[in-house]
């Protein structure tokens, strides 16, 4: 008796009937997604797979299909949570129906639902887990106590090169004036690879020349910033040996990034503004101390001055006094002469003559000795002064010299430039113009305008604000 054999069909038809019968009601499905796209048809297809580590081949996998009829439903929800985003690496719960799809002879998952709340609760559970483990291995705020130099004009900035974060972390730098040098690394910040990519750009920055590094992305739901609360993440801020300051997402985004670095700004823009407001204050430090030297030697000039007039005064009465004195005495020697008769003249005129002379020799000393104490005082006093002055002028004159050295009009004189395009923006790569394309170039004596005749595209990964190397 031959064996039965089925057609495709029949085969096809008799799979779906059993997985029909298997599960008959829709099912609710936890896992991980993977390898999500939205073609232009409307749908959403994706995979789920259980949790794993990053990159390793999953155990199982089920596809997964939202229609477009379904979808909108679904994206409601997702709006009113305005947390969630169905995006690779994100762990969801959904409900669908459990089917076979002849056409590709595959049994798939027909999405109508999903959970938010599941997908909240687990990246709250993990962040709360990751945040007690790095306190208990003291790397919490192993970074912020790492000391930040009071002008840090070195930035290693960690973000998506073309974004808008770059661009507003940027503007605020360039707007302020200073003479910034800044080294853009690149990282994909959101979806699979984003953890790897996030991690070895702050490997980058941190070994290049920096004084602080700025890892800076834009708002986005809590599923966008999963990298920023991924465990390799934080250890690599953590154990940074450079300060990391981040500027991400909108005001009320918390990462866990942000808890483990040195400073944790709400914004790309306000991380710009912080590093512009510490290099501002140090500037202000160096004018109050300026000014503080200045009226410091003003008063010591003055309290000289005081001191001087007042010991002069005290010596003219001094003198003014042992004066008065020697001609009392002459008036008595001459009384007692006419008294003592004629007799007594040669002697009492030798007493008086003899008296007079020591009293002159007796004041002039005194006189002298006064006039010289005087000298001595005032020669103190100048060079007192002359080196008070002295000082300050050399301390200011430092302070002028190093805010003279930051000046953006010294790095034009010295031969660097900036290009902009026929729109004024400033051109800091290759693809930002084509051949034919009309250029003015700014240095230190004017403006050149230039056409391109081809252009050459190198490494994204250094960027100069007003700094030392070209833009």
């Amino acid at each position: 008796m031959d064996e039965p054999t089925f057609t495709v069909a029949d085969l096809s038809a008799g799979i779906g009937r059993a997985v029909g019968r298997a599960f008959p009601e829709e099912v609710w499905v936890r896992g991980e997604i993977r390898d999500l796209s939205r073609p232009q048809s409307g749908h959403v297809y994706f995979s789920l797979v259980d949790p794993g580590e990053p990159g390793a081949i999953p155990e199982a996998m089920l596809p997964v299909t939202l229609f477009a009829s379904d979808k909108d439903a679904v994206n409601r929800l997702l709006q009113r949570t305005g947390a969630v985003r169905m995006t690779d690496g994100v762990e969801v719960r959904i409900r669908g129906r459990v089917s076979h799809y002849p056409a590709r002879g595959t049994v798939q998952l027909r999405m109508t639902w999903i959970d938010a709340d599941y997908t909240l609760g687990r990246l709250a559970a993990e962040r709360e887990r990751l945040i007690r483990a790095l306190s208990t291995e003291g790397l919490l705020d192993r970074n912020a106590a790492l000391p930040v130099p009071p002008v840090p004009l070195r930035v290693g900035l960690v973000t998506s090169v073309g974004s808008a974060a770059e661009a507003d972390f940027l503007d605020e730098l360039r707007r302020s004036g200073y003479a910034w040098t800044v080294r853009v690394h690149h990282a994909v910040v959101q979806g699979a690879g984003a953890e790897a990519a996030i991690v070895a750009a702050l490997a980058r920055a941190a070994a290049a020349p920096a004084d602080v590094v700025a890892l800076v992305r834009g708002g986005g739901a809590q599923t966008d910033l999963a990298a920023f609360d991924a465990e390799p993440v934080a250890r690599a801020i953590a154990t940074s040996p450079v300060p990391v300051f981040t500027g991400i997402g909108h005001e009320i985004d918390v990462t866990v990034a942000d808890r483990v670095a040195s400073r944790a700004l709400k914004t790309p823009t306000a991380c710009g503004a912080a590093l512009v407001a510490m290099v501002t204050g140090f500037r202000q430090h160096l004018d109050r101390h300026g000014a503080r030297l200045r009226r410091a030697v003003a008063v010591r000039l003055e309290g000289e001055d005081h001191r001087h007039a007042s010991a002069v005064r005290h010596l003219t009465r001094v003198a003014r006094a042992l004066l008065r004195r020697g001609d009392e005495g002459l008036h008595t020697a001459a009384r007692r002469t006419g008294r003592g008769g004629l007799a007594a003249l040669q002697p009492a005129a030798a007493t008086v003559a003899h008296a007079a002379g020591r009293l002159d020799g007796a004041t002039a000393r005194r006189l002298r000795g006064a006039a010289a104490d005087v000298a001595h005082r005032r020669t103190r006093l100048a060079m007192a002064g002359r080196r008070g002055v002295a000082a300050a002028g050399i301390r200011l004159a430092t302070a002028e010299a190093r805010a003279n050295a930051h000046d953006p009009r010294r790095v034009l004189a010295r031969g660097w430039s900036l290009t902009r395009d026929d729109a004024g923006a400033l051109v800091r790569d290759p693809s930002q113009v084509e051949p034919g394309d009309a250029l003015t170039t700014e240095v230190a004596g004017g403006t050149i305008g230039s056409v391109v005749a081809s252009t050459v595209r190198t490494s994204p990964e250094r960027t100069n604000v007003g700094g030392e190397e070209p833009t």
